[in-house]
């Protein structure tokens, strides 16, 4: 029943599906879904999360090899700089960025959403966050800084992107402006001009 949800959910968006298409398409009875789900709108709540659990799980974490195998500032800076034009350039990323978007803002009118996405967000804040701590530790990059907020900041600002491209699509302007903003947090006190 909830993987009918989630495909139909990811196929129409929240509102494009009834619980009668549920019960029909996954062969389940109405008894089934109250006893797992207790309403539509539960059901519509777990799908939610498991669509946005297997989104973030699908994720290649192979992308952040490139900043564990850095082993000099210059390459993790140009690490860095790739990885914020691959998120903000490849088209898959895009829609992929417009599905967490929505469904952050579909968790701020559902606390019982919200809470299922903070969970999975916080997985993916602490790998990144893991990463750039590693970058630490080898003396990569900023001591001081946080890496945690650091990376919780990167991935609001690729997803902020999400909302420029309608009205402002210029990405290499974009690029201008976010690769500085997103480097000089990092650069070692010495670098600091």
């Amino acid at each position: 029943m909830l993987d009918t949800a989630v495909a139909m959910l990811e196929a129409r968006g929240p509102d494009g599906f009834t619980i009668d298409e549920v019960l029909v398409q996954s062969h389940t009875s109405s008894s089934s879904l109250y006893h797992h789900f207790g309403s539509r709108e539960k059901l519509l709540v777990a799908a939610q999360e498991e669509s946005y659990r297997r989104a973030a799980r699908a994720e290649d974490r192979h992308n952040l090899d490139g900043g564990h195998a850095a082993s000099t500032s210059a390459e993790f800076a140009d690490y860095v700089a790739l990885q914020l034009r691959r998120i903000v350039t490849e088209p898959a990323n895009r829609s992929r960025r417009r599905y967490r978007l929505g469904v952050a803002a579909r968790s701020l009118e559902s606390p019982d959403l919200a809470t299922k996405v903070v969970e999975t967000q916080h997985k993916l804040i602490d790998a990144i966050a893991e990463m750039f701590a590693s970058a630490q530790d080898r003396g990569l990059i900023n001591p001081n800084l946080d890496t945690r907020a650091y990376s919780a900041w990167f991935h609001g600002m690729t997803l902020g992107r999400t909302i420029t491209e309608i009205g402002y699509t210029d990405t290499e302007a974009w690029l201008a402006v976010a690769i500085p903003a997103a480097l000089a947090p990092l650069q070692l006190p010495d670098d600091a001009e």
